[in-house]
């Protein structure tokens, strides 16, 4: 069976009517390459990306940490503004509002 079916392949091969297909197949596979060789490189920067988000949650996540300190040390400042308010009020004789 499978020698019939290779005969019957060799007239068309010796024609050179495959080479239509086999062309088509040449471009086939080069444009796969072409394919994978973009794909190669949109990975590698997508890899670039991530790590560069990554640094910018870290950043981000420091400069949170960083606001929280300065928000915590307003409220102890404004808590002791409050007093220091009351008690030149207090003095002064200025009635509150």
């Amino acid at each position: 069976m499978r020698t019939r079916s290779l005969l019957a392949i060799v007239p068309l091969v010796l024609s050179g009517c495959l080479s239509t297909v086999t062309s088509r197949l040449d471009r086939t596979n080069h444009q796969l390459d072409t394919t994978n060789q973009r794909l190669a490189v949109v990975n590698d920067e997508l890899a670039d990306t991530s790590q560069r988000l990554a640094q910018l949650g870290q950043q981000l996540d420091e400069t949170n940490q960083k606001l929280a300190q300065i928000q915590a040390t307003l409220q102890q400042m404004d808590r002791r503004l409050e007093i220091v308010e009351r008690v030149v009020r207090k003095v002064g004789g200025i009635k509150e509002e």
